[in-house]
């Protein structure tokens, strides 16, 4: 592995829906992910991923649903879900997301 520079200029923005991806660094140079995800809407399922993890709330206030219980979030808090853990966020947050092993949307499990 080499340092790497990730330019924000060289980073786009994927439309799905009610939510809004920018994948920062998703190579098979790396062992984990990282991406930028804006919740404009509510997820409508609850799903579980084969990774763990880690949100951290860049902005706004919202709710997270973790094993169908209700937990409010803001800015600078830090959401740890192992792999298996069944969630789903709901709109006005942007947070960062960094998944290991890396994030693959097709491989997210949904149980509702």
């Amino acid at each position: 592995m080499q340092p790497k520079i990730i330019r924000s200029e060289d980073l786009k923005e994927e439309d799905y829906g009610d939510t809004k991806v920018t994948t920062i660094l998703n190579s098979e140079e790396w062992s984990f992910s990282v991406a930028k995800v804006r919740k404009i809407g509510d997820d409508i399922k609850t799903g579980h991923d084969p990774s763990d993890v880690i949100y951290y709330v860049l902005e706004g206030e919202g709710i997270c649903v973790i094993d169908s219980k209700e937990h409010k979030i803001k800015k600078g808090d830090c959401i740890v879900y192992p792999k298996g853990t069944k969630y789903k966020h709901l709109k006005g947050l942007t947070l960062l997301a960094i998944s290991t092993p890396r994030f693959d949307r097709t491989k997210r499990i949904y149980v509702e």
